[in-house]
Parts: structure tokens; C-alpha cells; sequence
């Protein structure tokens, strides 16, 4: 793989067909460029007559075609598609195989490699660090996946979904739907379902994890009428709530429910029938939500059989959005190098107490520090931030990204004043740790202010009221040296101590300049 390369993942699925164009830069595992899909319903005329009717045949290839033209637009050479459940189920699959292939390669996927696909875009190639489970429920069909580390302890496809549920039972989910036909769908879920939560309960797991859209869109509700907007988990108990006000609705009205996805509605039933249940039978009553599933598996899958050694979710994420804005990638390491060696040495000072969690964000920030530049050099520190907090970053956490976008946010310009409202949204235990790591990146970040790596290193020695930094380098820091004089107030305010300042020529060991 050279400098880049662009690859467009094609998932032909029983709802919907969904495009992700992946651009992989030279050090990451791909940063997606284009994401897209359109809502086919494959099997809404499978599981009405048991084939799929022509018209969506054609309206699939039309929309598999035009996902081709787009990726090929943004560069990509490879295509990987493939089709999942109505593909493999249709009496009629080799007609719709047949057309779609006028456009691309795709081929039919079965359901244990679907399952392995998901809980890898879920998980990454490390798997998760504690037993996990994992049910991503489709149109056709659900996967459920457990697993711990590499290690997969059990992987199966259930034949219950969306759209097969309803369209296949005999239950008008367009209209009202009472209590008794509700059951009925719940009971399917037990019947489709029984070897799958016997054998998941009898391994045990610490974590249950959902993915797809459908699982998303119950969150997206289930937070709104929570009120906090947190779509990253949901209760049995709000699920429960939800589901008994949108069965009292019909598929129109179900679209005033806040969070409700427009073209949900008349398959959300079935969908919150089968998380309820499971959820109910596995003795589970919280979930956590992922927004990550088959096409990250491709993606990630993809890597893997390229052979590119795998960097980690995280690195990947952080290096991936750096190279789409264009960053100063010796800058930013310089920068990242040198904070965290001052990081290193006041924690081995007493200054600070390390945290290998804060170190580790304090890194990634430095990254992506001046990512906003690309945007407008002024007020780029609040860009960065911004972008730090709305882009899609696998492998970090909400919070964690709030704690990245605020570091970033902290490096460029004076310190907000105690009350500003820039500090709410990381949480108050964490907060001093981020501010003072925002002064760390600060520094650095002086120290290469002119972007020539002049500094070869930065020492520090603790006095009583002062903290002194001898500057290594074999030209003269004066400009360095004058603007940490600008941030001395800020560094007293952070860390409770004065600073002080020494240029050490690399080459004879001359101590010069002087800040107090």
C-alpha cells in the first residue's frame, strides 16, 4: 500500500444497501470519506412471497451501480461487496447475483463469516479485552457473537429480523400493533433464538454489545426520552417503555416520536421485539450501543489479508484524521515528544501523579493539535477541537474524545477563566489532569513554535517555587524563551510554581538566557 489508497465496501443487506469509501493514508487502518445507503427492503417481497420481486431486483442494481460510480469517483480502484442474508435465503438469489454482478464483484457472504465480519468491525482484530457479547440485528437476520480477546467462544446467525418479521409473520406492523400480536413476534424471537441464549448464558459474559442501524435508532429514542442525548447505551427498562408507546402508534405516527429514523418505522416493532426479548432472556438489563458493524468488518478484514501490520484502533483513528486535514507531521511528533517527556519528568518529580490513561490522550492530542489549520490558522485551536469532538474516532470513548478536544482546545491562547462553560463537558475528577496536560501540550508546542525541531530535548529541575527548563539545542531559543515568558502566569495558575528558562547549546553545554 503506498502514500494512500481508496477502497469502496459494499454491503448488499435485506433492508438496506449501505456504500463506505475508505481511504487508507501511509501508518492507519483507513479513515472513511463517504458513507451512504439506500433502503431497498430486499426482503419485504422475500418474506411476503418467498422470492424477490424484479422491480427491486432492478432498483438494487441501480443502487449498487451508482455506489460504484461514487467510489470510483473518490479514487477507488478496489471494490468489496457483499451480500448477506436475502441473497442467501431467495429461491430466486441467482437472478438477483446475476444483475448485480453487471456492476460488481459482490459475493454472497454466509452467516458465520456475516458474524465474524460484525464483531470484528465492533471489536478490531484485538477482540475486546473482557468477555463480550455482541448481537447486531439486520433485516434477514441477527448475529450473535461472543468473544474474549482473539478468542471467539461462540458465533451464529439467527434467522429473525426487521424486516423478515415484518413482513413474515402476519402482523401488520404499519398499523397499531395490541399486546397479544406483540407476544407473538416475542415468542418467535424465543423460538429463533433458544440454542443462542442457552449457550450464552451457560458461558457468561461481562459485556453485551449492539450494533446496526436498528439498534442505534431504539438508543437515538431511548435518549431522547431519557433527555441527556447519551445514544451510546440503553436500559431494558427505557426499552420496555419505548416499545409499549410505539406499538400504541401506527407507522405514520411513529415518525413524531423523537429520534425515530424516517425509514424505521413500519420495522422498528420487530426490531425493538427481538433487543427486548434478548436482552429479557440473557438477564441483561443494560446494552451498551455500537456504531461500528459489517462495513468496519470489511474494512478492517481488508487490512488484515493486505497484510499491514495493525497499529490499533486508536493510533490508526488519531493518524487517519491528522492526514485528512493535512497535518504537519514533524511538528506534530515533535510536539507530541517533547510533552510527553515534560509529562514524564514532573510526574518523576512529584509534581504531578502520572496516569497512564491521561499520558496516553495527552499523546494523541499532540497529534492532532493544529489539525484545525486547515480550516484557518486563526482560532484553529477551537477548529481542532470541534473536530476532535464530532468526527467518528474507533477506539475511543465519548468522554475520551471530549478530553482530547479540550487538551487541544487549551494549547493556543490564554486560559479560559475557571467558569467557562469550554470545561463542562469532561467530567470534574478528570479535569485538573486534562488542564495540566494542556499546559504541557502548551509548551511543547512553544518550543517548536517555528516548526524547525531546534530543540533536541527539554530538561526540568523542581525549586521551591520554581520550575526550571533547560532548553537543549545547538541555535539560539530567544524567541522560545520570550514567548514561555507570555505563558508564565497560566503555568503558575495550572501548576502553583514560577518558570524558569535555559538555552543549553547542544554542542559546548552553554547555559544562556534567563526567564523568571
Amino acid at each position: 500500500m503506498g502514500a494512500s489508497e481508496t477502497v469502496g465496501f459494499i454491503d448488499v443487506g435485506t433492508n438496506s444497501i449501505h456504500v463506505l469509501v475508505v481511504r487508507f493514508y501511509r501508518g492507519s487502518a483507513g479513515s472513511p470519506v463517504f458513507e451512504d445507503k439506500e433502503a431497498v427492503r430486499l426482503g419485504k417481497s422475500l418474506y411476503s412471497t418467498g422470492r424477490i420481486d424484479d422491480s427491486t431486483i432492478m432498483k438494487s442494481a441501480m443502487v449498487v451501480s451508482r455506489f460504484v460510480s461514487v467510489a470510483r469517483s473518490l479514487g477507488a480502484e478496489t471494490i468489496v461487496a457483499y451480500a448477506t442474508c436475502a441473497a442467501r435465503e431467495a429461491s430466486n438469489s441467482d437472478v438477483l447475483m446475476n444483475v448485480l454482478h453487471r456492476h460488481a464483484d459482490v459475493q454472497v457472504i454466509s452467516g458465520p463469516e456475516e458474524a465474524r465480519l460484525i464483531a470484528l468491525g465492533v471489536f478490531g482484530p484485538e477482540g475486546p479485552a473482557e468477555r463480550s457479547a455482541v448481537m447486531d440485528i439486520g433485516g434477514g437476520s441477527t448475529e450473535v457473537v461472543l468473544a474474549e480477546g482473539k478468542d471467539t467462544y461462540f458465533r451464529d446467525s439467527l434467522a429473525m429480523g426487521t424486516v423478515r418479521y415484518a413482513y413474515g409473520l402476519g402482523v401488520d406492523c404499519t398499523k397499531k400493533v395490541s399486546d397479544k400480536d406483540y407476544r407473538n413476534i416475542c415468542r418467535s424471537v424465543e423460538a429463533s433464538s433458544y440454542h443462542a441464549v442457552k449457550t450464552l448464558r451457560a458461558l457468561g459474559f461481562a459485556r453485551f454489545v449492539g450494533s446496526s442501524g436498528t439498534m442505534i435508532n431504539l438508543a437515538e429514542m431511548c435518549a431522547a426520552r431519557r433527555g441527556d442525548g447519551d445514544a451510546s447505551y440503553m436500559t431494558l427498562d427505557e426499552l420496555t417503555e419505548l416499545m409499549k408507546r410505539l406499538r400504541a402508534l401506527d407507522a405514520e405516527a411513529r415518525l413524531e416520536v423523537p429520534g425515530m429514523g424516517k425509514n424505521r418505522s413500519d420495522i422498528i416493532i420487530p426490531g425493538g421485539a427481538i433487543a427486548e426479548t434478548m436482552m429479557r432472556l440473557l438477564g441483561t438489563d443494560r446494552i451498551e450501543i455500537s456504531r461500528q458493524g459489517l462495513k468496519q468488518g470489511m474494512q478492517t478484514d481488508y487490512v488484515m489479508r493486505k497484510g499491514i501490520q495493525w497499529m490499533g484502533a486508536r493510533e490508526s483513528s488519531v493518524i487517519a484524521l491528522a492526514e485528512r486535514c493535512r497535518y504537519d507531521r514533524l511538528h506534530a511528533e515533535n510536539v507530541r515528544d517533547k510533552a510527553l517527556s515534560i509529562y514524564d519528568q514532573m510526574a518523576a518529580l512529584g509534581i504531578i501523579e502520572p496516569r497512564d490513561d491521561m499520558r496516553d490522550l495527552l499523546g494523541y492530542a499532540c497529534v492532532l493539535h493544529d489539525i484545525g489549520e486547515f480550516v484557518s490558522y486563526e482560532n484553529h485551536h477551537v477548529i481542532s477541537q470541534s473536530i476532535i469532538e464530532w468526527t467518528n474516532m474507533p477506539g475511543f470513548t465519548l468522554t475520551e474524545t471530549r478530553i482530547m478536544g479540550l487538551m487541544v482546545r487549551l494549547h493556543h491562547k490564554k486560559l479560559p477563566s475557571a467558569k467557562d462553560s469550554v470545561y463542562s463537558k469532561v467530567p470534574k475528577e478528570d479535569l485538573r489532569d486534562v488542564i495540566r496536560c494542556a499546559e504541557m501540550l502548551r509548551v511543547a508546542d512553544v518550543l517548536d513554535g517555528h516548526r524547525t525541531s531546534a530543540v533536541s530535548r527539554v530538561e526540568l529541575e523542581a525549586g521551591e517555587k520554581d520550575i526550571s527548563v533547560r532548553i537543549w539545542s545547538d541555535t539560539d531559543p530567544g524567541m522560545e524563551i520570550w514567548r514561555l515568558e507570555k505563558h508564565k502566569s497560566d503555568f503558575k495558575r495550572v501548576f502553583g510554581l514560577g518558570l524558569k528558562a535555559e538555552w543549553v547549546h547542544d554542542s559546548y553545554g552553554l547555559a544562556k538566557g534567563d526567564l523568571r
